[in-house]
C-alpha cells in the first residue's frame, strides 16, 4: 500500500527560511529606522542644551540687569533686634547710625461716652442724622488730600435701647466707609472702623478707629443738624476720662505736636512719622521700631556680600554646567573614545572653546584695577570649572566698591555681556538650537513617509514568500509520494 509522507515533514524549516529571507529584505528599513532613532537622540539632547544654556543666560541677564543692581546688595544689623530693625536696598549708602525712640506712633481712637444698654437715651431726635468723617486720601499730586464720607442714620434707630441704637450708627458708619472703597473714594485701607465695646455688663461705648497710625490719619468731624456727634460726645476735644468720651491720644495741630506720631532721633536730630515703619529717613532704608527706647542703639548698613556670593555662584554654576554638558555630549570621551551626539556638529563643538574665551577675557572698559575674574578671586579648577576660589580677594575688592564686582559682569565688555548675547544666537526663539531641531523634524518625517512605503512593501513580500513558499512545498511532498511509489516497485 503507498504511503503518503505527511506535510509537515516535509519541509520543517519553511518558517525559519522565511524569517531569514524577511530579516534580509528589512534591514533598509531597518537602517531608516535606526537613523530616525539617531535623530531623536539628537534632538532630546538639543533641547538638553537648550535648557542648560537657557539657564546660563537667564543668570547672565540677572547680572547685567540695568533696573536692580544685584551686586550693591545691601544688608542691615541692629544693636538690639527686641527695639529697631531695618531693611535696604540697593540704593542705601553704607555706614552706622544711632537711634532712640521716644514714642511710638498709633492709631486715632476715639470714645463716645458711657451708655447704659437699657435705657433710650436717643429719643430726642426726630429726624435722620446725617453727619461727615474726614479721612486721608494722598494723591500722587496731593500727599496732604483727604476725602469726606457722609454717614446717615435714620430716624427709626433712634426709639430703641441704647445698645441697640450705637450698634446702628456703627453698622451706618462701617457700611458708608465700604461703599466710599467700592466706589474708589477712599482706599481699604484708609477706612474708618466703628465698633460698639462693653466696658462692663450693661454699659457700653462707640469707638471709631483708624485703620492707618499718625496725625496724617487722622479723623476730622462735621456734625449732624442736631449735633448727634456732639450728644456721643465722639468728638469732644478732649481726652476721654471716667464716663466722658473723647479722644484717645492727643491728635494735636501737626506732625509735631502730634502725639499719635512716632517721634525718634537719629544721629543726633529728631523726627516725626506717622508710622512705626519709615522709609523715608534713610535713602534706601525702611526702619523698623518695634519699643520705644532712650539708651541710644546702633543700626549698621553693608554690603550683603553671602547675598552677592549667591547670585555670581548661581551663574558659576549654569556655566559649569553647560561646560560639563558640552563635554558628554560635544567632544570625544578620552576615556572610552565614544562621540558625543554634537561632537561631529562644528557649530556646536566650538561652544566649549567659545564661552572658556569669552570667560577668559580681560575687561578693558572696566573703570578700576580689577579687570578680570581671577582678579577678584573666581578661578576654575583642573577640570576647568569656576569658582569663587579666593574668598578674601572678591570680598575685599566688594567691600571697597561693589562696582569693582560689577563690572567684570555688566561692563560692555563684560564675561556676562558677552555670554549674553553669544548665548542668545542659540536659545533665542528661531535660533540654532530651533533651527537644528526643525530640520530634525523635517529629517523625521521624511524617514517616517520611506518607512511607511518600505513596510508596505514589505507586507506584499511576505504574502508573496508565503505563497512561493506553499508552491515549493507542494512541489516538495509530489515529489516524496514519486519516490515512494517507485520504491513501491523496486520492494
Amino acid at each position: 500500500m503507498l504511503r503518503r509522507t505527511p506535510r509537515s515533514t516535509l519541509f520543517p524549516y519553511k518558517t525559519l527560511f522565511r524569517s531569514m529571507y524577511m530579516r534580509l529584505e528589512s534591514q533598509p528599513r531597518n537602517k531608516l529606522s535606526q537613523k530616525r532613532d539617531d535623530l531623536g537622540d539628537r534632538k532630546k539632547v538639543l533641547s538638553d542644551l537648550d535648557s542648560k544654556l537657557s539657564t546660563l543666560k537667564s543668570k547672565a541677564d540677572r547680572l547685567t540687569d540695568t533696573i536692580t543692581d544685584y551686586f550693591a546688595t545691601k544688608k542691615t544689623a541692629s544693636s538690639d533686634s527686641d527695639n529697631i530693625t531695618a531693611t535696604a536696598n540697593a540704593n542705601a549708602t553704607l555706614g552706622n547710625h544711632s537711634f532712640t525712640v521716644e514714642r511710638l506712633a498709633s492709631a486715632d481712637t476715639r470714645a463716645s461716652k458711657q451708655y447704659t444698654d437699657t435705657a433710650s437715651s436717643f429719643g430726642s431726635f426726630t429726624n435722620d442724622q446725617t453727619f461727615s468723617i474726614t479721612v486721608a486720601h494722598p494723591l500722587d499730586t496731593d500727599e496732604s488730600n483727604r476725602v469726606s464720607i457722609s454717614v446717615t442714620v435714620t430716624l427709626d434707630k433712634f426709639s430703641q435701647t441704647d445698645d441697640n441704637v450705637l450698634t446702628d450708627i456703627a453698622d451706618a458708619i462701617n457700611t458708608a466707609m465700604a461703599n466710599a472703597v467700592v466706589a474708589d473714594t477712599i482706599e481699604n485701607d484708609e477706612v474708618i472702623h466703628a465698633s460698639v465695646v462693653m466696658e462692663e455688663t450693661g454699659k457700653s461705648r462707640l469707638i471709631f478707629t483708624s485703620n492707618k497710625s499718625g496725625y496724617t490719619n487722622r479723623m476730622e468731624f462735621t456734625d449732624s443738624a442736631d449735633l448727634l456727634l456732639q450728644s456721643l460726645e465722639i468728638n469732644a476735644n478732649v481726652q476721654t476720662s471716667g464716663t466722658s468720651g473723647g479722644y484717645m491720644t492727643l491728635v494735636g495741630t501737626g506732625a509735631t505736636d502730634s502725639l499719635l506720631n512716632s517721634k525718634f532721633t537719629m544721629d543726633g536730630l529728631t523726627f516725626y512719622r506717622d508710622s512705626n515703619q519709615v522709609s523715608d529717613t534713610l535713602t534706601g532704608v525702611t526702619l523698623n521700631f518695634l519699643n520705644t527706647f532712650s539708651i541710644s542703639e546702633t543700626l549698621t548698613v553693608s554690603t550683603d556680600t553671602e547675598k552677592v556670593k549667591e547670585e555670581i555662584n548661581g551663574y558659576l554654576d549654569a556655566y559649569n554646567e553647560s561646560i560639563q554638558f558640552m563635554k558628554d555630549n560635544g567632544q570625544i570621551n578620552p576615556d572610552t573614545k565614544k562621540r558625543g551626539t554634537l561632537a561631529n556638529d562644528a557649530m556646536y563643538g566650538q561652544i566649549i572653546n567659545e564661552l572658556r574665551s569669552q570667560t577668559n577675557s580681560v575687561v578693558t572698559t572696566s573703570s578700576s584695577t580689577y579687570t578680570s575674574l581671577y582678579s577678584i578671586g573666581i578661578e576654575a579648577d583642573n577640570n576647568g570649572k569656576l569658582s569663587i576660589a579666593d574668598i578674601e580677594k572678591f570680598t575685599t575688592a566688594l567691600e571697597s566698591n561693589t562696582q569693582n564686582v560689577s563690572e567684570i559682569f555688566d561692563a560692555s565688555d563684560g564675561v556676562a555681556t558677552k555670554i549674553e548675547s553669544y548665548l542668545d544666537t542659540f536659545v533665542k526663539t528661531g535660533g540654532f538650537i530651533d533651527s537644528s531641531k526643525e530640520n530634525i523634524d523635517n529629517s523625521v518625517t521624511q524617514l517616517n513617509d520611506r518607512i511607511d512605503r518600505m513596510d508596505e512593501m514589505l507586507l506584499k513580500r511576505q504574502v508573496q514568500l508565503k505563497a512561493e513558499f506553499a508552491e515549493l512545498q507542494d512541489a516538495m511532498t509530489r515529489i516524496a509520494n514519486q519516490q515512494s511509489f517507485f520504491s513501491s516497485f523496486g520492494s
